[in-house]
């Protein structure tokens, strides 16, 4: 009897010790299923990396000029918003330009933005050696073939020109109005033009100059003309480049109320005192639509004439001389914008400058 308990004792601590390792191996395999599961719950897929798209903006005059610190304000924008890194040149002359792109371009950026007139030749050239390489030329003759891979684009703020015109000419007392500008090439005729038109609209008896100072940027030059313009009668005046606002603080100084309209960004906080209004360009949405072309791999080339109904054009209120604009054309320049954008009015163009058009 005690050897029959001693085996039975012996069978019990033998099942036991098989119970132990069982579980154990149980308690193991458990765990490594477990490790797998909680591990493949926890670590979730990793994304694609997005892109970083490369852009490069060349500049012929420095970045202070309105035509650049408009895309530079765009291409800042898109740094912190969309995620691209971007590199500029300034003050790069037109004869100089074809070795900066091919830089740009051996340095793998992605979107090359040559962003003056006088360059589109060049790009037209470089675009068509390197039809992988995204380009968007910054103004050029519109009835040109431009190669697949170049978007041109333009300040079509025409739109906004045309208000600023219909502003001029039902508040001038003088009945001369001014505009200095640079050449007369298409897209600044665009823009005298439409002042011009927006005058004639409201007063057909006004009298409109225009000067040409031939260059891109030269504000001595600009004030001078302003002067010129002042001393002929002008009360307002159109500044497409800088310049005419000292010489419209010089004449307040004298007892003169002249007023002019900035341009391309608002520019009313350089002369508050005399900046009625600006007339302006937005480039982010441009920008963004650039970038999201070539981030999905469908870049399409042409003529991008958008204007006030795409959010490009503005008339941006001086909000410190707002209240010298009677509400009647107040109420007029709101009509008119809303008409604009929604099509029901077309804001003439003309690409050239003949100045008998608006005597």
């Amino acid at each position: 009897m005690i050897k029959m308990c001693a085996i039975h004792d012996n069978v019990k601590r033998g099942i036991s010790k098989m119970a132990v390792v069982l579980i154990v191996a149980l308690i193991i395999v458990v765990g490594i299923v477990a490790w797998y599961a909680f591990s493949s719950i926890g670590v979730a897929p990793q994304p694609t990396p997005v892109k970083k798209i490369k852009v490069a903006v060349i500049y012929v005059t420095p970045i202070e000029e309105p035509w650049n610190t408009v895309m530079h304000e765009a291409m800042t924008w898109a740094v912190n918003n969309l995620g691209v890194e971007y590199v500029y040149s300034e003050k790069v002359d037109t004869a100089d330009v074809e070795r900066v792109i091919r830089e740009y371009i051996a340095a793998g950026y992605d979107i090359i933005i040559p962003h003056s007139w006088g360059y589109h030749e060049v790009t037209i050239k470089i675009a068509k050696e390197f039809p992988n390489v995204a380009f968007a030329q910054g103004s050029g003759p519109t009835d040109l073939e431009y190669p697949p891979n170049v978007v041109l684009y333009d300040y079509w703020i025409q739109d906004a020109a045309y208000l600023a015109g219909v502003t001029a000419g039902k508040m001038t007392k003088t009945n001369v109005i001014g505009v200095v500008t640079a050449y007369a090439v298409p897209d600044v005729n665009r823009l005298v033009n439409a002042f011009a038109a927006g005058a004639k609209s409201v007063n057909p008896g006004v009298n409109i100059r225009a000067v040409f100072i031939e260059s891109w940027f030269d504000p001595v030059k600009g004030k001078e003309a302003a002067k010129a313009l002042i001393e002929a009668g002008a009360d307002f005046i159109y500044a497409e480049r800088y310049g005419p606002f000292e010489a419209a603080r010089e004449a307040l100084k004298e007892g003169k109320t002249v007023y002019c309209f900035g341009n391309i960004v608002d520019q009313s906080g350089l002369a508050p005192d005399v900046v009625l209004a600006s007339v302006t360009w937005d480039l982010k949405t441009f920008v963004k639509h650039l970038i999201e072309m070539k981030r999905a791999g469908k870049w399409e080339g042409g003529i991008y004439n958008w204007g006030m109904k795409e959010g490009w054009a503005k008339l941006v209120w001086n909000p410190e001389l707002k209240t010298k604009v009677p509400p009647d054309v107040l109420k007029l320049v709101e009509d008119l914008e809303k008409q604009i954008i929604d099509g029901k009015f077309v804001v003439p163009i003309y690409e050239d400058w003949v100045p008998e058009r608006w005597k």
